[in-house]
């Protein structure tokens, strides 16, 4: 008589990386929906001019209210997760040149910039 085997609880490799795919997709499109283009490039355009988060959460106006742990956060999804990273570039990419203008000159002025600008007299 042959005892039947009970199924192995182990995940399949298959299953393992079809569950962390849909963990990445979601994490994908929940930044997708709070964090425009213009709010991506205005980010990455403030931060290469001031080199801080800080400044950037304190003196730049996004569309939505941001705080410093999400600024951070999706900075460091621009920096180094590479499905965000794709997708925020090429959305950016279809932006108007005239609204791209727009949001360049939103960006907070660097540190020298500031100290040029209080030498000049009023």
């Amino acid at each position: 008589v042959s005892t039947p085997i009970a199924p192995s609880p182990v995940p399949t490799p298959g299953l393992a990386k079809r569950m962390k795919k849909s963990k990445q997709s979601l994490q994908v499109t929940k930044d997708l929906g709070r964090w425009k283009p213009a709010d991506d490039l205005l980010l990455i355009n403030a931060v290469l001019q001031t080199n801080d988060l800080t400044s950037v959460h304190l003196g730049v106006k996004f569309s939505c209210r941001f705080n410093l742990r999400e600024i951070q956060e999706r900075w460091y999804a621009l920096l180094y997760d590479p499905i965000i990273s794709k997708l925020a570039c090429q959305a950016m990419r279809q932006l108007h040149p005239e609204a791209i203008a727009a949001i360049q000159s939103k960006v907070l002025f660097s540190k020298a910039e500031e100290q040029l600008l209080n030498k000049v007299g009023s």
